[in-house]
């Protein structure tokens, strides 16, 4: 009737790294909620902010990115206190897979970190801003993610995603140009 996977010769799935499976899911969890496809969109919907997720690995996500952004830009604080401080949040709520959060926040601190350390111009008037504002709510115990603005969509039924010669002009969460 039915042969197993070893008898069909089929090799069995190797893991994949942390950092690779956290690629992943961070990219499979901007195609749910940020694509700009969705009936709103089609319908003509607001143009509110969509709700930020706020669970524990969207959270280290965010505080890691903003306090490694925040170290090139010169921001005056202690990147090694505001991990402990946002960990001992997390520590205080129960469930909480502390090894997966500590290994999220690590992964997008140094991933951030790394790639912005060659950009001469990063810390634009738009970005300090931001990441300003990101900071101070992170310094005072608030780590939830911001929320993103939509930005209106072109009704063209040939747009090609936005372009417009110069570039794209939808902003994607990871997207770190200026506003």
């Amino acid at each position: 009737m039915g042969r197993s996977e070893e008898e069909m010769g089929a090799k069995p799935m190797k893991a994949a790294s942390p950092a690779f499976a956290l690629l992943i899911a961070t990219a499979l969890g901007g195609c749910s909620g940020g694509s700009g496809l969705s009936t709103s969109s089609l319908l003509g919907g607001d143009d509110k902010p969509a709700a930020p997720v706020n669970d524990a690995p969207a959270r280290a996500f965010q505080v890691g990115t903003v306090s490694a952004r925040a170290v090139k830009c010169g921001f005056h604080f202690d990147p090694g206190k505001l991990k402990v401080t946002y960990l001992d949040y997390e520590r205080n709520i129960p469930g909480q897979d502390m090894a997966k959060i500590e290994r999220i926040y690590d992964v997008s601190y140094n991933g951030v970190a790394k790639a912005v350390a060659g950009e001469g111009e990063y810390c634009t008037d738009g970005k300090t801003r931001q990441i300003k504002a990101d900071l101070s709510r992170h310094l005072v115990g608030d780590y939830t993610p911001r929320p993103q603005v939509k930005e209106k969509e072109d009704d063209g039924l040939f747009s090609f995603g936005n372009y417009e010669g110069e570039g794209m002009k939808t902003k994607f969460p990871m997207d770190n140009r200026d506003d």
